[in-house]
């Protein structure tokens, strides 16, 4: 009988421990989880900052492109302003 008495605390060390055991695992999983979410947010976030670093390429050259235009059309508008002051005889 006395074997018996001390089989049953073994026993339930042995369950206690498994139980102990399987707590920490299931924590490190779900630590893990939730580590692999916030990676994938962050992987997100990051190709959404480069989609966003290239429409604002192709925006800037789209707006060089206007300055450009604008820039040549004003050279273009003083020449012809200076030729009509010139046949106006006005100084200016």
């Amino acid at each position: 009988m006395n074997s018996a008495m001390t089989i049953i605390p073994v026993i339930v060390g042995i369950i206690g421990c498994a139980i102990g055991v399987a707590t920490f695992v299931s924590a490190q999983i779900t630590k893990a989880k939730q580590d692999g979410m916030v990676l994938a947010k962050i992987e997100q976030c990051v190709k959404n900052t480069e989609e966003i670093k290239k429409e604002m390429k192709e925006k800037n050259k789209e707006i060089d492109t206007v300055i450009d235009e604008h820039s040549q059309s004003i050279i273009k508008l003083k020449t012809e302003m200076e030729i009509v002051f010139k046949e106006l005889n006005i100084n200016k």
